[in-house]
């Protein structure tokens, strides 16, 4: 849009509102923006952002701030959020994150606490109920500002919202999980696979947006699959999406808890991680004790990071014969061990693939981790109550 007046095109006020419009719109669809590039996008001129950011600001309907990029400053610009917050909540095996969300997609009170092995979905909500009570206190929001929440499950989700197999959440199995969360938060509540969710927060990170495929792999006690293809999560009509940790990659191997032998989490899973490091090293161990071990070089640590990464890879080469994504990322707690996962997933990928289908697709770590799934889970409940999807600023 030009900011030149243009013949028939009204009063300078009417004009100074379309070029307003127009900034609300890529702030809405966008987030955050730098001045500047508001300016290449709506094509208005530096100037006349600049005047409209100042008069927006003015009124309170804007707010900008002095941010560093590329070692130069620049001036942030934001919309002024409205007064109701989302909330998101990422259920793992283990452990309960929740965290909050403004309509600007600004995240707020990040909390994660343990989790017992076989917790019970009534337990876990009340307890994750508990925590959204003190969040929302100490960000200064009433519970009644609270219009959605965005819940993230390891767990295949049918469209009605149920769980529709079993999964690593083994009492979570058959529950009609929207509306049963909805009851125990008093909280309209959507609920997603935690892989989908994952690559929701980082396509809608993607600087520019995405525009291409994406797939983000979570390698935990279980391993999935979320694809974004451009700003859209793939969903299927039976709920299944990216079992990749079901994928048979060892012929008569260890039994699944699926039925099946030797899928690729009885080989990649941090379950799978840890007994092998047991059994190497004697005695009880946890997966931050493998990460420590692969960070001091512990050949032992190295070689099991590394052979996960080769079945990883192995299953993932077929991902990308199937796909060609443009990204490929890696997150989930074994993620954590960066650099050495990385490479033998690389390799192991790309020795197996057809190098035209591999050859531009772009592999790293989560730079969320581990709060991918819960900034996805935001996400969600800021789409399911109108906005539009965008960036999201953590803090």
């Amino acid at each position: 849009m030009s900011s030149t007046p243009r013949s028939g095109s009204g009063s300078q006020a009417a004009l100074r509102g379309l070029n307003t419009a127009a900034l609300v719109r890529t702030l809405t669809a966008a987030g955050p923006q730098l001045q500047a590039d508001l300016a290449r996008v709506t094509g208005l001129s530096r100037a006349t952002v600049s005047n409209i950011v100042g008069l927006e600001s003015a009124a309170g309907r804007m707010r900008t701030e002095r941010v560093l990029r590329d070692g130069r400053w620049g001036v942030r610009v934001s919309l002024v959020p409205e007064d109701w917050i989302v909330v998101g909540i990422d259920v793992g095996r283990t452990h309960l994150r929740v965290a909050g969300c403004d309509t600007a997609r600004r995240t707020f009170g990040d909390r994660e606490v343990a989790l017992d092995q076989g917790h019970a979905p009534e337990d876990t909500l009340r307890l994750a109920s508990q925590l959204l009570d003190e969040l929302v206190a100490d960000a200064g929001f009433e519970r009644a500002q609270v219009r959605r929440c965005g819940l993230a499950v390891p767990a295949s989700i049918g469209r009605d919202g149920a769980v529709v197999q079993q999964s690593v959440l083994r009492q979570w199995s058959g529950q009609d999980l929207a509306s049963f969360a909805s009851g125990a938060l008093g909280i309209d509540v959507v609920v997603d696979n935690d892989a989908n969710l994952g690559a929701l927060a980082h396509a809608a990170s993607a600087p520019g947006g995405n525009d291409g495929t994406l797939v983000y792999l979570k390698v935990a006690s279980g391993i999935g699959a979320g694809i974004a293809i451009g700003s859209e999560v793939y969903r299927s009509t039976s709920g299944l999406v990216g079992e990749l940790g079901h994928v048979r990659v060892v012929d008569g191997g260890q039994t699944c808890y699926c039925g099946s032998r030797g899928c690729l989490e009885t080989i990649a899973s941090t379950r799978s991680v840890v007994a092998d490091f047991e059994r190497a090293h004697g005695g009880h161990a946890v997966l931050d004790d493998v990460l420590a071990a692969a960070a001091q070089d512990d050949a032992v640590a190295l070689r099991i990071v590394a052979e996960a990464g080769d079945a990883l890879g192995r299953v993932l080469a077929v991902v990308c014969n199937l796909l060609s994504p443009d990204v490929l990322v890696l997150g989930g707690p074994l993620a954590s061990v960066g650099k050495p996962l990385l490479d033998a997933v690389v390799a192991s990928a790309r020795k197996r693939a057809l190098p035209a289908a591999i050859a531009r697709t772009r592999f790293r770590v989560s730079e969320f981790e581990p709060r991918a799934e819960v900034l996805g889970a935001c996400l969600l409940a800021l789409q399911a109550s109108g906005i539009a999807q965008g960036t999201i600023t953590t803090k």
